[in-house]
């Protein structure tokens, strides 16, 4: 017999939403894609071939900033996705601001706005850093990723909550 989700209801919610929330693991919600890195003989300084990014190293005020590129595909995060760092440092984000290849040091994560502000949170309180494990370096493995529990809710409290963060970020980062 399958479980049904865990429902929660918050304290603090939008005017006009009553429905429960509900607990799922991110892989429930999301399409998640570990990185594969191309071999480095295919890696090329050529901007006509494919972008890659490999790690936090690719990634600048949120977006994808080339610096390597590949003549080999291997996974790829898609216009729109956002990207999450898997390896040191672990869970940093970015919107994929053109299509590229993902190397190991990095994950698409298809899904909404609401959840790439959740995703955030994740590295405020420190989840990413609980789960990375290595000696040499700290990682993040896909069953960690897709197994992360998450509470969601109907889209449409989903999309304003996103605004909402939007405009907070957009306050926040105006100099």
């Amino acid at each position: 017999m399958d479980k049904k989700p865990e429902k929660l209801v918050p304290e603090v919610r939008f005017k006009g939403f009553t429905d429960d929330w509900e607990q799922h693991k991110l892989g429930e919600v999301a399409k998640v894609t570990m990185g594969q890195s191309p071999s480095s003989k295919n890696y090329t300084d050529n901007p006509n071939d494919y972008v890659l990014v490999q790690g936090n190293a690719d990634l600048k005020s949120n977006e994808i900033s080339p610096r390597v590129w590949t003549k080999e595909v291997t996974k790829k995060v898609h216009k729109g996705e956002f990207i999450m760092t898997v390896r040191a440092p672990v869970g940093y984000l970015a919107t994929a601001n053109m299509d590229a290849v993902i190397g190991r040091g990095v994950a698409a994560i298809d899904g909404n706005k609401y959840l790439y502000y959740l995703l955030q949170t994740k590295l405020l309180d420190r989840t990413w850093e609980k789960l990375s494990s290595g000696s040499t370096f700290e990682s993040i493995s896909s069953n960690d990723i897709k197994n992360l529990e998450i509470k969601v809710t109907e889209t449409e409290e989903e999309k304003l909550i996103a605004k909402l963060m939007d405009t907070v970020t957009y306050f926040v980062t105006l100099q």
